[in-house]
C-alpha cells in the first residue's frame, strides 16, 4: 500500500489517499509511512486540521523524525496554535542547534505570530552562517522595517540589494525606506539603486516612479518632471503620476503645463487639499483666477476640522481633565456640547464636576453660584427623564440632598433669590419657591 500511497502522493492524486484513508485497517493505523503520506495528502489539499492530526498520530508512534516535527509545527501555525508550533520547532533545534531549515522555520513562525524582535535573532543567526545570503537580509530588513527602526531596515535592505540587483521590488522598498533618512548621500545612493536596478528591469514603472520621486524630493523638478512624463506617456496615469508630475512641472516654473495634469489629478480626487491649492495658484498664475478663487476657496474649506472629531477632542479632553481634577476646566469644555447634542452622560459628568464639595465648605459665593446651576440644571434634566427607567434612583436622592442644603443657606441667609453661574460664565438667579418645587419633585 505505501507504494501506491506514495505514487498517489508524487503525483499528486491527494483526494485518491484520502478517499483510501477511509479504508484503514487497524493494521495501517499503527504503520508509521502510511500514516504520514496520508497527512501530506490532506496537508496539499489544505485541509490543516486532519494533516495536523495524523502528524500527532505519528508522533506517537515515532517521535524522534525531524521531518514529522517539522510537519506538525507546520500545521500547528497554519491553525494558530502558536505555543505548539513553537514547542516542535525548538525540539528539532534542540537536536541541532544548527539546522538552517529549522532556524528558518523558527524565524519565520515568529514573524507569523508578530514578534519581530526574536524573528531578528533567528536570523542573525542565520546571518553569521551566510552573510551575504539576500532573502535572509531582506526578511531582516523587513522586521527592522515592522519595529520602525528605519537605519537598520536600509542597512539590511541595502547589504541584500547588493548581492540582488536585478530585484526591482526589492529597489523599490529599499528606496522607499532610503528617502526619509536624514543621510547626507540619501539622494545619491537612492538614484543609484533605481539607475542599478532599471538596467537589469528596463522600463519598470514602479522604478522609474521610484527615481521620479527620490528627483522631486531632492527639489531636482526639471528632471523629476521629465520621469513623470515619460510615466504618463506610456499609460500610467494613476493619481500619484498626475499629482507628482504637476507639482514637478509647477515648481519647474512650467505653469501652463502643469495645469493639464493637476486637472486630472482633480478629478479624480477633488478632497485633496495640496492638489487643489497647486491648480489654483496654476491657473491664478496663467489663464483663470476666477476659478483660482474658487479652488482656493475649496482649500479652505477643506482644511476645516471635522466637526465630529472636533466635538470628540473636545469630549476626550473634557473627561480627561475630569479624571485629573480639573473640575472647572472640564466642566466649561463639555457644557457647549452639552448644549449642542443634550447627552446625559456629558451634564452627568458636568453635575459630578461640581459635586465634590459640599454647598456649605465651599471656598466662595462663586463657586456656589455655578454649583447651584450645575445641580438646578442636573435636577430639571432628571426629572424630564424621571420616566424612562434607565436612570439610577440613588441620583435623584444625592441632587435632592444637595439642592435642600442650598435652600437650607438661603433660609438661613434670609435670601430669596439665589444667584447662578453657568459653566459659559452666563449669570441668573433662581428662587426658593423654584427650588422647593425642584425638590418635591425629585
Amino acid at each position: 500500500m505505501q507504494e501506491n500511497l506514495q505514487d498517489l502522493l508524487n503525483r499528486k492524486l491527494y483526494k485518491q489517499i484520502v478517499a483510501a484513508a477511509t479504508q484503514y485497517t487497524e493494521v495501517d493505523s499503527v504503520d508509521y509511512q502510511t500514516m504520514y503520506l496520508t497527512g501530506q495528502a490532506y496537508e496539499g489539499l489544505l485541509r490543516y486540521r486532519d494533516a495536523y492530526r495524523f502528524y500527532q498520530h505519528c508522533l506517537s508512534i515515532d517521535s524522534a523524525q525531524t521531518e514529522l516535527l517539522s510537519a506538525a509545527a507546520r500545521m500547528a501555525a497554519n491553525l494558530g496554535i502558536a505555543t505548539e508550533a513553537e514547542k516542535y520547532f525548538l525540539k528539532i533545534l534542540a537536536k541541532d542547534t544548527t539546522d538552517f531549515f529549522a532556524n528558518y522555520q523558527l524565524a519565520r513562525f515568529y514573524v507569523q505570530i508578530g514578534n519581530d524582535e526574536k524573528a531578528i535573532d533567528y536570523y542573525e543567526y542565520l546571518l553569521e552562517q551566510d552573510p551575504d545570503n539576500p532573502a535572509l537580509l531582506r526578511s531582516l530588513g523587513d522586521c527592522f522595517y515592522r519595529l520602525e527602526d528605519r537605519f537598520s531596515a536600509a542597512e539590511a535592505y541595502w547589504f541584500a540589494f547588493q548581492n540582488n540587483k536585478e530585484n526591482a521590488g526589492l529597489a523599490s522598498t529599499l528606496v522607499n525606506v532610503l528617502l526619509p533618512l536624514p543621510y547626507e548621500d540619501t539622494f545619491e545612493k537612492a538614484l543609484e539603486v533605481c539607475d542599478t536596478a532599471l538596467f537589469y528591469n528596463p522600463g519598470n514603472l514602479k522604478l522609474l516612479q521610484n527615481k521620479g520621486t527620490t528627483l522631486f524630493t531632492a527639489k531636482r523638478y526639471a528632471a523629476a518632471d521629465t520621469i513623470f512624463s515619460t510615466l504618463l506617456a506610456e499609460g500610467d496615469s494613476s493619481f500619484y503620476n498626475l499629482k507628482y508630475g504637476g507639482f514637478s512641472k509647477y515648481y519647474a516654473g512650467h505653469y501652463m503645463d502643469a495645469i493639464e495634469s493637476l486637472e486630472k489629478a482633480y478629478l479624480e480626487d477633488d478632497a485633496a487639499t495640496d492638489v487643489c491649492l497647486f491648480l489654483g495658484s496654476a491657473l491664478g498664475r496663467t489663464i483663470d483666477r476666477k476659478r483660482a478663487y474658487e479652488l482656493f476657496d475649496r482649500v479652505e474649506e477643506l482644511m476645516q476640522p471635522n466637526q465630529t472629531f472636533k466635538n470628540l477632542l473636545i469630549e476626550f479632553r473634557g473627561t480627561t481633565y475630569y479624571r485629573d481634577g480639573r473640575y472647572g476646566e472640564a466642566s466649561f469644555l463639555l457644557y457647549p456640547l452639552w448644549q449642542i447634542n443634550k447627552r446625559f452622560d456629558l451634564l452627568q459628568t458636568i453635575w459630578y464636576c461640581h459635586s465634590q464639595t459640599e454647598a456649605d465648605k465651599m471656598s466662595n459665593d462663586e463657586e456656589r453660584a455655578r454649583s447651584m446651576f450645575v445641580n438646578v440644571l442636573f435636577a430639571t434634566e432628571l426629572i424630564a427623564r424621571k420616566n424612562d427607567g434607565q436612570i439610577n434612583p440613588t441620583i435623584f436622592m444625592l441632587v435632592r440632598t444637595r439642592i435642600e442644603k442650598f435652600r437650607d443657606e438661603m433660609f438661613f441667609r434670609s435670601m430669596k433669590e439665589y444667584p447662578m453661574i453657568a459653566p459659559d460664565n452666563k449669570r441668573s438667579t433662581i428662587t426658593v419657591e423654584r427650588l422647593h418645587e425642584l425638590i418635591q419633585t425629585l
